[in-house]
């Protein structure tokens, strides 16, 4: 009996915690394709204008990098990051505009999808 009440507590104590749902929103064609890695590499590319310092601001080899950006184009079927080469002045890249939509809308399913899973958690596991 006293085992019993000991896990109410502990349920209730978890229940006021701070604890929460998380999600990890990964899309998928003939493979998994496009996730927070992805996502983050595109935002930082968009920041740094270069593959090579985007990988390194996330600890990502570049070869890495190219793969993960080379998979998801050819699941899309199109450009994500349109790049100019290197040389004696570096190369630069920027994320195409379909490559921003394609975010974008990553981002607003990622978004919906987690509100929808705090709201199920709280119906749950609500006091």
């Amino acid at each position: 009996m006293e085992k019993q009440s000991e896990e109410r507590k502990n349920v209730q104590k978890c229940e006021a915690s701070s604890i929460h749902p998380r999600l990890k929103v990964q899309i998928t064609g003939t493979e998994p394709f496009f996730g927070p890695g992805v996502r983050t590499l595109l935002l930082h590319i968009c920041e740094e204008g270069s593959v090579r310092e985007a990988c390194e601001k996330m600890g990502l080899s570049y070869s890495k990098g190219r793969k993960l950006l080379e998979r998801a184009e050819r699941e899309l079927g199109y450009t994500v990051v349109e790049r100019s080469p290197g040389g004696k002045n570096g190369g630069s890249a920027q994320v195409s505009e379909a490559g921003m939509q394609f975010l974008e809308k990553y981002e607003r399913l990622e978004k919906e999808l987690s509100k929808a899973a705090e709201e199920k958690f709280w119906e749950i596991f609500g006091n």
